[in-house]
């Protein structure tokens, strides 16, 4: 845009900055480059602002009042600038300066008004005060600029339905490794003897640094998405409290003190209107989920963390899911009895939906023994090396936005977070490189199982025969004994040197011993290795 350039005008000593405008320049809209416009009308007092990429611009412009001319916010938006309001437009933002501040949120995480102050500073760096405030209207037109680019694409403007047509979670970019029936599953899947091939990873948890202040309120700054994408549509989800808030009650704990149960009761503290953001997204793929995600009102408490699993179920749900959540041996429990509770879902109203219930690794070693021997992703088939850790790898990320998103107002906050969300996923889309990965994975795959055969053949087949029928026992049923148990006992060296003296007798006795010295045997040789080991 040629009418924001700043040029400077010599003085006879020295050379002094300034504007186009004053120089006489005049922008028509509405007509191409070289017409003239015969009914041409200046902008309200004839000055118009304009915020570009390389400062804050004062602008002669005229709009164009011929005959079936368009509204002035067409006739800027055709000119590539995105005015701040649709009625008599005094500001407007240049394309470049929004996609600039939109791709700076997402890899710098830069608060709008840091990105403001350093266009002001671009402008003139010596007298501020001579630089239109924009920031209000600035905030206003990223508000809609998210929510316009996020429409656009997912094509809503070529739907005969329009934006009103378009449906919760629909404009979100999905994990294209997870799952999606109709799209990048098999025909007759649902036949499949291998169920798990198809199974949904979903990870659960809550993030306290995503708080919110009470800044404004819904009706003075609503949300434009509308439970488009990852956040759940607010109004339904109030609805849902008010109805649901007080009948669900946070179970008591019979495992350790874990922190998420012990958070259920904390509010966010004085002048917080939300305590955190809750998630619910795929754990394999560490991508976010349609409608997974929400606000916390009082810590992590059940009824909102139900929701939130209930809501972004509603869209491509296989026949078997894994879920993983730190607290799950607590919030399992009566999961399925309290979504039959909840208005029609996928797991109330299929109750015996095949879920597996799991622990991230590195949340289970904080659990008692019981819950390790149970809901351990090591210890449990047909889950890989899933780890479900993946909301914790993404918080890393979000956590940069709480610094200015804590300030915003809810529909603000929620649509910002909806666009960085929607950035997360196209970054993991597009750097996923499946057919890559799984070349690699099938050779590391022959890898492993070389190792384990190795190891294998060391152990004595009727032995080897005898516990890989007790474990596949357990998997099948998970009320047999356990092979990976463990019970604690109290251990001494003399009851282990006891033990070992025996153990060798016995081969000695069946001439199975293996001698390496004639005076000490192998395990006098492991114990005396220790006692060196602790003196040095």
């Amino acid at each position: 845009m040629c009418f924001t350039h700043r040029i400077e005008k010599w003085m006879g000593v020295w050379f002094e900055r300034c504007m186009l405008r004053s120089l006489g320049l005049r922008v028509q809209l509405g007509h191409n480059h070289g017409e003239t416009c015969s009914n041409p009308r200046p902008a309200i007092n004839n000055d118009f602002v304009v915020i570009d990429s390389d400062g804050i611009h004062r602008v002669a412009l005229d709009f164009c009042s011929c005959e079936r001319t368009k509204p002035a916010a067409i006739q800027l938006l055709q000119s590539r600038l995105f005015p701040a309001t649709l009625t008599d437009p005094r500001t407007a933002a240049s394309f470049r300066v929004l996609e600039t501040f939109q791709m700076l949120s997402f890899t710098a995480r830069m608060s709008t008004y840091e990105f403001l102050a350093a266009i002001r500073r671009c402008t003139d760096n010596c007298r501020q005060d001579n630089v239109p405030d924009r920031y209000r209207e600035f905030m206003r037109m990223i508000h809609e600029w998210r929510h316009l680019r996020l429409l656009k694409r997912k094509g809503r403007g070529h739907n005969p339905s329009g934006v009103k047509g378009t449906k919760p979670g629909e404009c979100v970019v999905l994990c294209p490794a997870c799952p999606l029936p109709g799209i990048n599953l098999p025909d007759n899947w649902e036949c499949s003897d291998e169920r798990w091939l198809h199974a949904l990873f979903l990870a659960i948890d809550a993030n306290f640094q995503l708080t919110r202040k009470v800044v404004l309120d819904d009706q003075r700054d609503p949300g434009l998405n509308c439970g488009y994408a990852y956040i759940v549509e607010e109004q339904q989800f109030k609805e849902y409290l008010s109805l649901f808030g007080d009948q669900i009650l946070d179970d008591k704990s019979t495992c350790n003190n874990h922190d998420a149960i012990k958070s259920a009761s904390i509010r966010g503290g004085k002048g917080f209107a939300a305590s955190g953001l809750g998630t619910v997204q795929c754990s394999r793929h560490d991508m976010k989920r349609p409608n997974g995600s929400g606000d916390m009102q009082k810590g992590e408490r059940y009824v909102n963390m139900d929701y939130f699993c209930i809501m972004t179920l509603r869209h491509n749900i296989p026949l078997m899911l894994v879920i993983s959540y730190d607290i799950v041996c607590q919030w399992s429990i009566n999961f399925v009895s309290r979504c039959i509770k909840y208005p029609p879902n996928a797991v109330g109203s299929n109750p015996a939906m095949d879920i597996k219930y799991l622990v991230p690794k590195f949340h289970l070693p904080a659990h008692v023994q019981k819950c390790r021997d149970n809901f351990s992703f090591n210890l449990t088939p047909h889950v890989g090396r899933t780890d479900g850790e993946a909301p914790e790898r993404g918080w890393s990320s979000s956590n940069d936005l709480a610094y200015s998103t804590r300030e915003m107002g809810p529909g603000s906050r929620r649509d910002t977070l909806d666009d960085c969300f929607g950035d997360l996923n196209w970054g993991k889309a597009t750097r996923m490189a499946l057919a890559a990965r799984a070349k690699d994975a099938i050779a590391w795959r022959q890898e492993q199982v070389e190792s384990w055969l190795s190891f294998a053949d060391t152990i004595p087949e009727r032995q080897r025969q005898r516990w890989t029928t007790i474990v596949q026992a357990w998997e099948k049923d998970r009320t047999q004994f356990n092979p990976f148990g463990y019970e604690f006992e109290d251990i001494s060296i003399s009851s282990v040197r006891y033990d070992l003296a025996l153990e060798e007798e016995e081969s000695v006795k069946a001439g199975t011993a293996s001698v390496v010295h004639k005076d000490v045997t192998p395990s006098e040789f492991i114990l005396q290795g220790l006692g060196i080991e602790d003196g040095m």
